[in-house]
């Protein structure tokens, strides 16, 4: 547990790059993304976007993960909010599969 906990915390260090929720509504009233992402069809909420590497983000989409790939940009869309990243039970699952 305690080697998960810390692979979890490095990887978010090194791949979570920044949030970025009001660039993603600013996109959106701009129409450069679709709105659909706000809501998708799974019925989820996004509550917060991050900027993430291409690497985290193949894993995220791996997990069924809401991700953003637009202008060469790759946004994750997380359902989660209030506890650090390296904590939300994805990140755990990636770090358990890696």
């Amino acid at each position: 547990m305690y080697e998960t906990q810390e692979r979890a915390k490095r990887i978010t260090d090194i791949h979570v790059l920044w949030g970025q929720s009001t660039v993603i509504e600013e996109l959106i009233q701009a129409g450069k993304i679709d709105e659909e992402y706000i809501y998708p069809f799974n019925g989820d909420e996004v509550l917060e976007w991050w900027l993430v590497t291409p690497w985290l983000a193949e894993r995220l989409k791996e997990q069924g993960e809401i991700i953003i790939d637009k202008l060469g940009c790759r946004w994750w869309g997380r359902l989660t909010s209030g506890q650090a990243i390296y904590m939300d039970g994805v990140i755990q699952e990636i770090c358990g599969n890696d």
